[in-house]
């Protein structure tokens, strides 16, 4: 999902895709639910606090040092997983994912995708692009996502079936 224009940036976008996984409660039967979780990255330039989505603050995000940060090669951010929807507390009605990423304060990405885990890894490495702003004027361009980017995750086994 596309985010903002800014105001002053306007052919740059604001981060507004996030990174999910679902955790089935039965891996032959995804009809029995499970716990839909959202990744979140933490900031290195505000420690202990992660990188969030700002209502109606386009601008700020689109040259956040955040984003800088994620877009910066050889930075290494911790990370976790956070539940967003359990069916056996929720239950099944629909529901906004995206609102519920930034309410539980998951890290939005521009439009991740092509999203693969390493062979071999046992799910602990994950990697995703980023298609980021689809207009070469973006002010995002270079050192904020304007072009896109390439990121690897890797969590040990503990932090993959982590629950918050």
């Amino acid at each position: 999902m596309s985010g903002a224009k800014g105001a002053v940036n306007n052919n740059a976008r604001q981060p507004n895709s996030f990174i999910y996984r679902f955790i089935p409660n039965d891996t032959h039967d995804l009809s029995k639910g499970g716990k839909l979780q959202v990744l979140q990255v933490a900031s290195i330039a505000n420690p202990g606090q992660p990188i969030v989505f700002h209502a109606g603050q386009a601008d700020a995000d689109i040259l956040s040092q955040d984003v800088k940060d994620l877009h910066t090669y050889g930075n290494i951010f911790a990370t976790k997983w956070i539940t967003i929807h359990d069916t056996a507390v929720d239950g099944t009605t629909p529901f906004d994912s995206n609102a519920l990423a930034k309410s539980k304060l998951g890290t939005p990405f521009k439009r991740p995708e092509n999203g693969v885990f390493r062979p071999g890894t046992n799910f602990g490495e994950f990697f995703f692009t980023e298609t980021g702003d689809t207009n070469n004027q973006s002010q995002a361009i270079p050192d904020f996502g304007g072009f896109g980017a390439l990121f690897k995750i890797t969590q040990s086994f503990g932090a993959r079936r982590r629950d918050s």
